[in-house]
């Protein structure tokens, strides 16, 4: 049996914030989520090998997440909870259920990776399980801030104060974490988002500092989609 819903088709593009402090960072999050829940489920159980880098993968998604998370308690939440308290409270609240959930993650893809024999089978997919789960839960919460949050935030203080907001969220970055961060998010953008992006570094950092970056985005992309972007930025 088929179940056809019969959703009306808007009339216009859904009003969204000017500036959208989650869009990078959250297409490259759910790009990352979306590749280590597929492994997870596609990797050969008797791979002891695969099962030791899928944990290490599980680690480095959960660890990305944990710093983003960071990231918007501290720059974002208190500015929230003067502006909104009423979405100040979803969003802590949804922090403080995901989290946990994460040390789960971690632990159940360690154990999985330290069975051997016709149980590494069921640990494995009782892992890809439990990611596939968060994976769902997690794309709610991005949603929520999105398509809720962002708009109410802009509105309440303005895309300037916005724009300040990021700007903060960046300057607290490490270099070796920004660099991470732009090996994920880059692949998962597409090239409006990575010119609006990179055009940014390109005009702000230094020119050695901005060569470091672009080598880096040269070793994430596709070629072709490297060379679109460099003709968009006047690197070509």
């Amino acid at each position: 049996m088929t179940l056809i819903i019969d959703a009306p088709v808007p009339a216009s593009v859904p009003a969204m914030a000017t500036v959208d402090l989650y869009l990078d960072i959250h297409k490259g999050i759910r790009a990352d989520l979306f590749s280590v829940t597929g492994r997870a489920g596609s990797l050969d159980p008797a791979d002891a090998a695969g099962r030791a880098a899928l944990a290490e993968a599980v680690r480095w998604s959960v660890d990305l997440l944990v710093s983003h998370a960071e990231h918007e308690d501290t720059v974002v939440q208190p500015v929230l909870e003067v502006e909104r308290p009423d979405l100040a409270e979803v969003i802590a609240t949804d922090h403080h259920g995901l989290e946990p959930r994460m040390d789960g993650l971690v632990a159940l893809a360690d154990a999985a990776a330290d069975v051997a024999g016709a149980e590494a089978r069921s640990w494995l997919h009782a892992l890809y399980l439990d990611l596939a789960l968060f994976t769902g839960d997690y794309l709610r919460h991005q949603d929520t801030e999105e398509r809720v949050v962002m708009p109410a935030l802009e509105a309440a203080i303005g895309p300037d104060a916005v724009r300040a907001l990021e700007g903060a969220i960046i300057s607290s970055i490490p270099p070796d974490e920004m660099a991470a961060s732009l090996a994920v998010m880059l692949p998962a953008m597409n090239l409006d988002d990575r010119a609006g992006l990179l055009g940014g570094m390109q005009a702000g950092a230094p020119a050695d500092v901005f060569a470091g970056v672009w080598a880096l985005v040269g070793s994430v992309l596709d070629p072709a989609d490297h060379e679109r972007l460099g003709e968009r930025l006047g690197l070509a």
